[in-house]
């Protein structure tokens, strides 16, 4: 295709690295240029070069690279394009594959990332934005991209909810599944309060997100919500399941869903006399607790809990 010089105005301005498509609005991008013209001038803060825009020397940083994603093929570095953002007294390059303008969204087709996604990714990141059926792109933030920076991992204390646990009992409905994706513990069987269930759906494939937290596999689009679905198992062990339960997470007005796979085995459950607290089943740290129902162990889930339980390797 053929690249303007000047990028300003509406739309969206498309960047591949690899499989992965990012966004820029084009009101942020100056400037586009083929790589050819940049010269290489490698720097330790993870410039790769140098780009002359009238008479100013444009440092030029690789997206790949500074998302923490893999590059391993340097010849794209010759042939791929970049996007100039920024004031005219600071301007930056940013290297892509590809790039490629489409037409401005619709307000509803851009929707901003929770918080529960993790600090470093809203930084890099405006937002999801919704380019067509089953394609969306992230909405890179120009003024807060760093150079290779690394993603900063959460510790306890980073979790976006206050952990204030349920009350030690089931609610009057909750829906009993059994799902992997959890952090490992004595049971196999979980509870959800039936007002915490927003859906149970089939999943889609969940757009990644660089700079996430370990325990994100990504983020999908629910209506016109941007949903982040968790998964605590290690990424080599992340297959696929059948059902997607999409719930609220914390108080809600804050409006935090979260959605995670679950075994196609779902029922619904009322409280019975006969729902006792087993004692002598170790209750896990992100449960109310766990009673006994219709003869197996099921754990409450406190859901506020999730973000500060650790993901494996």
């Amino acid at each position: 295709m053929t690249h303007p010089s000047h990028s300003g105005g509406e739309g969206i301005l498309c960047c591949d690295v690899g499989h992965e498509r990012f966004a820029f609005r084009s009101s942020d991008v100056r400037h586009v240029e083929r790589a050819e013209y940049m010269r290489p001038d490698r720097g330790a803060d993870g410039q790769l070069g140098t780009l002359r825009l009238g008479g100013q020397l444009v440092p030029v940083f690789g997206l790949a690279e500074v998302l923490g994603r893999a590059c391993d093929d340097p010849s794209h570095r010759r042939s791929g394009h970049i996007a100039v953002t920024g004031d005219r007294n600071a301007l930056t390059g940013w290297l892509a594959d590809r790039i490629e303008r489409t037409a401005e969204p619709a307000r509803e087709d851009i929707a901003a990332l929770p918080p529960l996604i993790g600090a470093q990714a809203t930084s890099w990141f405006e937002g999801v934005v919704r380019l067509g059926e089953g394609e969306s792109a992230l909405l890179l933030a120009p003024d807060r991209l760093v150079s290779a920076a690394p993603a900063v991992e959460p510790t306890p204390t980073e979790s976006p909810f206050t952990h204030q646990r349920s009350a030690a009992g089931p609610e009057r409905v909750a829906v009993v599944f059994s799902t992997a994706v959890l952090p490992r513990s004595a049971t196999s069987r979980f509870a959800l309060s039936g007002r915490q269930v927003a859906a149970i759906v089939q999943p889609s494939a969940p757009v990644a997100v660089p700079g996430s937290y370990d325990y994100v596999g990504g983020i999908t689009w629910w209506h016109r919500a941007i949903v982040p679905v968790i998964d605590f198992r290690a990424p080599s062990e992340r297959t696929a399941y059948a059902r997607q339960l999409i719930a609220q997470c914390g108080s809600r007005r804050y409006g935090a869903l979260v959605a995670f796979s679950i075994d196609s085995d779902v029922r619904m459950c009322r409280p019975a006399a006969d729902h006792r607290v087993l004692q002598e089943v170790p209750c896990p740290a992100f449960a109310s607790g766990v009673f006994e129902v219709e003869g197996e162990a099921v754990a409450l889930l406190d859901l506020d809990a999730l973000p500060s339980m650790p993901s494996e390797s």
